[in-house]
């Protein structure tokens, strides 16, 4: 699959400052790493697990993220935002206009990844791995991308939550159920506290070009919806153990709530600008917390 845009003439001598490695932002790979190995995890306890699936799977969902990723900052430098991470000096780093290409290979490879796990599980993975993907470069792409709209955090929530965990859980050969639906619930709500978190980071610079949810609320309401957004991930894991979709062992996620408590902090009020900065780490730093410590209490209970 190819994705084909207009370049103008000064677009191509811009180079990112960083390598390629750095414009996927594996930091924030979480968002899908955990999710799968979480459902796969639910799904072990049905049956034996594929590990060949699995891994197709965690390939699949990393190279969506990972091209999702280096397409918003080649969309954002289109549109004149980040200038700082680019320049106009040939080194080492990605060529602005070479980024479409590399990530359509990556979407592609995905693509022949989904069409394994829909041939070895059920042939829908292929159709709702398909919508994921259109929503991915819609999120950037476009006069009118969905981040733009305010709708970045419902759309990062809707995919590597319930999508990415259900897929994850129906590639193991077992019918999706409302256990993996509620498993997604907090990884829904992790994804959607970096989304904002990021957004809350960026309101001025983003006020001429979109109008995100953090705009739309103001600094002071997106800051007290972070904080409903992470507090409600430790309730619904709370309910997943009351209902038995979880073990017991998961209350062990509460060892995350200091990286919470310091993704909020750096909100406040009196934060300076570099701890709103810092926001972003804090908030991937969080969701590996809590998605590796759940996950790990289900792979380790009976």
């Amino acid at each position: 699959m190819a994705l084909r845009y207009e370049h103008c003439e000064e677009d191509q001598r811009w180079f990112y400052r960083f390598s390629w490695f750095h414009l996927m932002r594996p930091l924030t790979w979480s968002g899908t790493i955990s999710p799968v190995l979480a459902a796969t995890a639910l799904a072990a306890k049905k049956g034996a697990v594929r590990i060949d699936v699995l891994l197709a799977m965690l390939a699949a969902s990393v190279l969506i993220q990972s091209a999702v990723n280096m397409l918003n900052d080649y969309f954002d430098r289109l549109r004149g935002q980040d200038v700082d991470k680019w320049t106009n000096k040939h080194d080492d780093g990605p060529a602005h206009r070479s980024i479409p290409a590399v990530a359509s290979a990556m979407l592609t490879a995905a693509v022949a990844l989904g069409a394994y796990l829909a041939w070895q599980s059920y042939a829908a993975i292929a159709w709702i791995g398909t919508v994921a993907i259109i929503c991915g470069i819609a999120y950037s792409a476009g006069p009118r991308p969905l981040a733009s709209l305010g709708l970045g955090e419902l759309t990062a929530a809707t995919c590597m939550g319930p999508v990415v965990t259900v897929l994850a859980y129906a590639v193991q050969r077992h019918a999706p159920n409302a256990a993996p639906f509620a498993l997604s619930i907090p990884f829904a709500l992790l994804i959607a506290s970096m989304i904002l978190t990021n957004n809350i980071r960026d309101i001025e610079k983003d006020r001429p070009f979109r109008r995100t949810l953090a705009i739309r609320l103001g600094r002071k309401n997106a800051a007290r919806l972070l904080a409903v957004l992470l507090a409600s991930t430790y309730l619904s894991i709370a309910v997943l153990i009351f209902w038995h979709v979880v073990p017991l062992l998961a209350a062990i996620t509460v060892l995350a709530l200091p990286l919470a408590i310091r993704l909020c902090l750096c909100f406040r009020p009196s934060a300076s600008r570099a701890e709103e900065i810092s926001g972003m780490k804090w908030a991937a730093r969080h969701h590996w917390a809590v998605g590796l410590l759940l996950t790990l209490s289900l792979w380790l209970s009976p």
